[in-house]
């Protein structure tokens, strides 16, 4: 990395969602049933309680990776989607419109209806998910309003995967843009994290994509910070005990937070 570049265009210049997913994301990825199965075991475990539900969701990604937001197909009516980049956002497009060479998330639907026993198929459930998409955006985390110049109404539910870490280098900057993104929430409302923890780098093909590596008790100390009450927080150990040249993330996160009433 070049070391006159920000993070934010790194990233963006190196865009990568559909190497990142044949990667990480699918059956053949190592990291598949040690990260991805449990997290979405978990996540639908939390939804199912009936309490995170509403009319809107907000999800940011890193990438395009729309599968995040299939869990909440059941709870809420209208999902906004956002990427950081062009290129991401390119990629969700060709999803939802079912272009030939859309990516695909085949593995990771599947999983996810698995853990829900739903009755729909994975394809239904992904149908069921493109209707529910009414706009996709772009965010830029470390303005006080992400979707500028668009004009959004606060959310129901924020679903912040993995949608942090890669774009600020400080902690400091990490603790802002959570402030930032949160204004995009109603008060009262719930916050939804996944984030890797103590991971400094990820190997996508060739390049070494930097990541702001925070512990468990800075995550928490930023989310309780930007003015939320934590209701769960989930630690996973990494259960890959090899290809650390990889990458090197040691937990993984699930925050489920609700957002105090007197702020905005």
């Amino acid at each position: 990395m070049d070391s006159g570049m920000d993070l934010k265009t790194f990233h963006n210049m190196y865009s990568h969602g559909r190497k990142f997913n044949e990667e990480y994301f699918s059956q053949s990825s190592p990291f598949f049933k040690g990260a991805i199965d449990l997290l979405f075991s978990h996540c639908n475990k939390s939804l199912s309680s009936g309490d995170v539900k509403g009319d809107s969701l907000i999800g940011l990604s890193f990438g395009p990776f729309l599968f995040y937001t299939i869990p909440f197909c059941d709870y809420f009516n209208e999902i906004t989607f956002a990427c950081p980049d062009d290129k991401s956002i390119q990629e969700t497009q060709k999803w939802l419109k079912n272009e030939p060479d859309a990516m695909d998330f085949s593995d990771v639907t599947k999983i996810i209806c698995e853990h829900q026993g739903c009755s729909e198929t994975w394809i239904e459930k992904q149908d069921t998910l493109k209707c529910k998409v009414k706009t996709v955006l772009k965010y830029d985390a470390a303005s006080c309003e992400p979707f500028s110049p668009v004009i959004h109404p606060q959310a129901d539910c924020l679903l912040l995967a993995h949608a942090l870490e890669e774009l600020v280098t400080d902690k400091k900057s990490y603790c802002d843009a959570l402030k930032n993104v949160s204004s995009l929430l109603k008060p009262g409302g719930h916050l939804i994290m996944i984030v890797a923890l103590e991971t400094t780098f990820y190997m996508c093909g060739d390049f070494k994509f930097p990541f702001l590596c925070v512990d468990a008790d800075f995550l928490k100390d930023a989310v309780t910070g930007a003015g939320y009450v934590i209701e769960e927080d989930h630690i996973y150990p990494r259960e890959i005990e090899c290809l650390y040249d990889v990458t090197d993330y040691k937990y993984l996160a699930f925050i489920k937070a609700r957002k105090q009433k007197d702020r905005q």
